[in-house]
């Protein structure tokens, strides 16, 4: 036999903890026939996804609920666990104000860590780019005064073989005068 419908009790609401990078809030109601309804809202009114819903049914037939919401948005300042009894079209309903304190606190050095970490990041990127510019830049200095030394080399060799050709002519010359001056 089926118990008539009936309003069980009005929701109690707490805060459980921290989980998940926020505020865990739990809601409990028992003494609900049929099983109830259950919805978080926002300070807006709007709906809130619970993380977790379970329902027990007594040896009465009455339905007990728990249901669990993480809160994450500091913005929302307080949530409401509300019971609704589909037979009855009546509700029952409780808020819950989630004080600033109670949302996990970042550490105030992680934003100065990160800023830290990404200006020493450019700086050795940054220098890492001067360094090899200054690596490129003296190795064509060394490519260049290899090639002026090569160059050199040449027009040495070049020299040597114009003066011996020189050399070898003149004295080609001072044979043949010589010859012809006895020739005469």
């Amino acid at each position: 036999m089926c118990p008539p419908a009936g309003m069980g009790s009005v929701p109690e609401v707490h805060i459980k903890g921290t989980e998940d990078g926020g505020v865990c809030v739990v809601c409990i109601a028992s003494g609900w026939y049929p099983k109830p309804q259950v919805q978080w809202r926002d300070s807006r009114g709007e709906n809130l996804s619970a993380s977790s819903e379970t329902h027990t049914e007594d040896a009465d037939g009455l339905f007990s609920m728990e249901t669990t919401l993480v809160v994450r948005d500091r913005s929302f300042g307080s949530v409401t666990c509300s019971t609704f009894n589909p037979m009855l079209g009546q509700e029952k309903a409780m808020a819950m104000f989630i004080p600033e304190p109670f949302f996990p606190q970042a550490s105030p050095w992680t934003p100065a860590f990160a800023v830290s970490m990404t200006m020493m990041g450019l700086l050795v990127l940054g220098s890492c780019c001067f360094l090899r510019r200054e690596w490129r830049a003296r190795l064509q200095v060394h490519q260049e005064r290899e090639n002026l030394r090569c160059e050199q080399e040449e027009l040495l060799k070049t020299k040597e073989h114009a003066l011996e050709t020189a050399c070898t002519l003149q004295e080609e010359l001072d044979r043949r005068k010589a010859a012809y001056m006895a020739g005469e």
